[in-house]
């Protein structure tokens, strides 16, 4: 009895197992179909979720009015600090001297006394200083000096225009006195034709005996004195003419000779000029720190006097005044770079502004170089121009303030690729290396 039980048991536990070991149909059905349905899902979200393809960069923060650095040509200690920090300058305003043997003042004087001469020897109507302490441009002005000094005399003496109104003055009275003459020789001309007539008749009545041959010899001897008299006349006006001639040719000498010294003067004054205006810009490209723009000077490294400064050095920051539109030059890898089209997004992040706090610039690829250059480290990159319509906006809202050659890092969206399309690429590849 014990033993069948225990077998009917065994029997029972058994087909409970099969119960309980068999799938349900529907249960089946609805897991194939979840599963399929989480596939499909997912195949079809590989397919249609996109995420960007971003390059990075290496940007630059400028503007199209670009600032201006002020670079020391000529190491030296500063002598001379002009202005102070975050102070407006204008263009070509004297920032910094360096030392040197010439004083400024004397050189900004004579730059502003040579400016108002225009290169035009009379339009100087002052002599400068003789003794300005010029450095390197001394023995120049000293010889500029001199030969404006002589032309000076020489416009003042006025003995070339002396002369000629002597010589104009006496050629007048020659004028004159060759008129007179012709008067004279008019008078006497008709004295030897009165003679003449008297002569004919004194002849004619000695013929017929009325006259003695006496009579008729002085009548005879005034015509001929009348004739003597009428051809000193007439040489008297010759050698008047050859006077007033020679006159004549002593004016044009002496005004030739005036105008040939005036130009000699006047040319080398010129040249003088030119050379003391292009020793003057040497001496500022040399000694001196000048503001190329009009805008606000900031100091960096050198901000008083003494401070020794090397060649090479960038002294000072100019900010433009002229405020142009915010522009990136950034440095893109030549390795993806054809992926790079004018008018791609462009995500900017700035090393002063932490991303999570401030958010991202937006702007958009404005220029490709045609070439690529080469960095400091050897490698070769395209510079891209990135422009910025809204300025320094981030995308939380935040104005940023603008700080000149401001670095940080431009993602540029270069296009939307599905995860499926990722996945594929791969294989793509292998298949067409295949």
């Amino acid at each position: 009895m014990d033993k069948n039980d225990n077998e009917e048991i065994e029997i029972r536990n058994e087909d409970f197992q099969d119960v309980l070991g068999a799938v349900p149909p529907w249960i089946l059905r609805w897991g194939i179909f979840t599963i399929a349905f989480i596939f499909v899902l997912l195949l079809a979200g590989s397919v249609a979720i996109k995420y960007p393809d971003t390059i990075s960069a290496n940007i630059t923060l400028t503007r199209t009015v670009p600032d201006a650095a002020i670079l020391c040509r000529s190491g030296g200690k500063i002598t001379q600090l002009l202005v102070k920090d975050k102070c407006h300058v204008k263009r070509g305003t004297y920032l910094a001297v360096i030392e040197n043997s010439a004083k400024t003042a004397d050189i900004v004087y004579l730059k502003n006394y040579l400016d108002g001469v225009n290169d035009n020897a009379d339009s100087i109507l002052n002599m400068p200083p003789r003794n300005l302490t010029l450095g390197d441009i001394q023995s120049l002005y000293a010889s500029f000096y001199l030969t404006l000094s002589g032309y000076r005399q020489f416009e003042e003496l006025r003995y070339y225009l002396k002369k000629n109104d002597f010589i104009r003055d006496r050629d007048k009275k020659n004028v004159n006195y060759y008129r007179n003459i012709a008067k004279q020789k008019e008078l006497v001309q008709k004295q030897m034709r009165v003679a003449h007539h008297k002569y004919s008749r004194d002849s004619l009545l000695n013929k017929q005996g009325l006259i003695s041959n006496e009579e008729e010899e002085e009548s005879y001897s005034a015509y001929l004195q009348s004739r003597l008299s009428y051809a000193n006349m007439d040489a008297s006006l010759g050698n008047q003419q050859l006077q007033m001639l020679q006159t004549k040719e002593s004016l044009f000498d002496t005004q030739y000779q005036y105008e040939d010294k005036k130009n000699t003067f006047c040319t080398q004054l010129k040249a003088y000029i030119s050379q003391l205006k292009t020793s003057i810009h040497t001496w500022e490209l040399s000694y001196v720190l000048v503001s190329p723009i009009d805008g606000t000077v900031t100091f960096t490294k050198y901000w008083a006097n003494n401070q020794n400064i090397n060649s090479g050095d960038i002294a000072f920051n100019i900010i433009s005044s002229a405020h142009g539109q915010m522009l990136g030059k950034a440095s893109l890898p030549i390795t993806r770079s054809g992926k790079v089209y004018v008018g791609q997004k462009v995500n900017i992040k700035f090393k002063n502004y932490p991303e999570n706090e401030y958010g991202v610039v937006r702007g958009f690829v404005k220029n490709i170089s045609l070439v690529s250059v080469s960095g400091d480290d050897k490698t070769k990159s395209y510079i891209i121009d990135i422009s910025m319509p809204h300025g320094l906006r981030t995308t939380y809202n935040k104005e940023l303030p603008y700080r000149p050659e401001m670095e940080g890092e431009a993602d540029i969206i270069t296009n939307d690729i599905s995860f499926l399309e990722r996945l594929l690429l791969p294989l793509k590849k292998i298949w067409t290396e295949s």
